[in-house]
């Protein structure tokens, strides 16, 4: 009997050593994936997203990297889009659903087309309309050069996107609507 059980634990030691050395092979590619994951990584940029408390709501600048290769304008209108990472307790300023059409800078102006969801699934209430329309404007004109946002709707002007806030002229930077992290 303590033969076998010797043998026994003979068996178990190897396959720790075997498990330790797995777990060292593990880290060792997690740390080599993570190297390649940052190399990847373009520039920061800041986006602004909400966070809401039981009595009110504001924007708060975030940094967040794009994707290497990527416009950094154009990456920190999807990064907008998809909204904040989970966990971060921010809340996404954008219908579920939207699509950025297209984004093109002129001047100063950054044109900024997206798909009708938008409008369709924006849930409403003037307080949204204003932080969705300023997290637009916001994260746009945290560029140099670009002091002016419109937004379009599938190509074309709009009044407004939930019956409040007017969007059918250039917008400026609301910093107003930016409260403490």
């Amino acid at each position: 009997m303590t033969t076998r059980l010797s043998r026994d634990i003979t068996a178990i030691e190897r396959d720790l050593d075997r498990a330790f050395e797995d777990l060292a092979a593990l880290s060792r590619r997690v740390s080599e994936i993570e190297t390649l994951e940052e190399s990847a990584m373009g520039p920061e940029v800041t986006v602004y997203y909400a966070r809401s408390t039981p009595t009110e709501s504001h924007l708060v600048p975030v940094r967040r990297r794009v994707a290497q290769g990527v416009d950094p304008v154009k990456g920190a209108l999807e990064l907008l889009v998809r909204g904040p990472l989970p966990g971060s307790g921010l809340d996404g300023t954008i219908p579920q659903g939207t699509e950025v059409r297209s984004l093109e800078i002129k001047g100063d102006l950054a044109i900024a087309d997206f798909s009708e969801e938008i409008v369709t699934n924006f849930v409403g209430g003037s307080w949204n309309e204003a932080l969705l329309v300023g997290s637009i404007v916001n994260t746009l004109t945290e560029f140099p050069g670009i002091t002016r946002c419109q937004i379009l709707i599938q190509g074309e002007k709009r009044e407004s996107i939930g019956g409040h806030i007017g969007i059918d002229t250039p917008q400026t930077r609301a910093a107003e609507l930016i409260g403490p992290r």
